[in-house]
């Protein structure tokens, strides 16, 4: 017999974190390497997610071009354009957090888990639109099979900040799949919207309302719930390497 599975639930209280390893402080605002990439970020829409976004934040705020040794100095080998898709990731979750605590977010006001899950990916869908146009060269830094571990790690971090933000609180294989079901509907999303020409992102936003509501039909099972999951999950591996193979 299938036992029934609530996908998420309303929280009672936001925890200051969600895992030990997983805090809300993303960005260390004062360390050199923040402020020079937070000011990278204002020339991404202007030249992607290039290292001269880095050149020209060096320039503007003064600083000796030695202090890139900042930037290329890191323990993970991770290379200019790496470091600044990473970064903008981490800035738009902590955006994403902030929004979360806004007492006046009307994130507040929706009483269903699942559309408070859906509300939060669309919300984080919204922070591209400054730079939906170079989109793609971020995405390009992700999909390669050296990036491929800190990319997913930070597309699962996601997908774990959305689900507890909605309400999980399962400490069970129900964790898993309910991650693995949100990493696949942002990514499939955010696939969407580089085609999207319709006013306001709407048919992205719809996009989203769909691949929830599915997962809301199938959340009547536990079973089917966790076939869909594994389903989701080798669709996200596909998903990546077809990126991968478009250059």
């Amino acid at each position: 017999m299938f036992r029934t599975l609530r996908l998420w639930t309303k929280p009672t209280a936001l925890r200051s974190y969600h895992s030990v390893s997983h805090p809300n402080i993303l960005i260390n605002k004062k360390a050199p390497e923040s402020v020079l990439l937070t000011k990278a970020l204002d020339y991404i829409p202007s030249h992607g997610f290039n290292k001269k976004c880095i050149d020209d934040a060096v320039r503007d705020l003064g600083y000796a071009d030695s202090l890139q040794s900042v930037i290329a100095a890191n323990p993970s080998n991770e290379s200019p354009e790496l470091q600044l898709t990473l970064f903008w990731l981490k800035f738009q979750r902590q955006k994403l957090y902030d929004h979360v605590l806004d007492p006046k977010s009307p994130f507040h006001a929706i009483p269903d888990e699942y559309d408070r899950a859906a509300y939060l990916l669309k919300e984080r869908l919204s922070y591209n639109r400054p730079i939906v146009g170079q989109l793609a060269s971020g995405l390009s830094q992700l999909v390669l099979p050296y990036n491929w571990s800190a990319s997913l790690s930070e597309l699962h971090a996601l997908s774990d900040d959305i689900a507890y933000y909605a309400g999980d609180m399962s400490n069970d294989s129900a964790w898993y799949a309910k991650r693995l079901l949100l990493s696949s509907i942002y990514v499939k999303s955010e696939l969407y919207m580089l085609s999207d020409t319709s006013p306001d992102f709407s048919s992205t936003s719809s996009f989203v309302d769909r691949n929830v509501s599915a997962v809301k039909f199938m959340g009547n099972s536990y079973n089917a719930v966790e076939q869909w999951s594994a389903f989701n999950a080798i669709s996200l591996v596909n998903l990546i390497r077809s990126q991968l193979a478009r250059g």
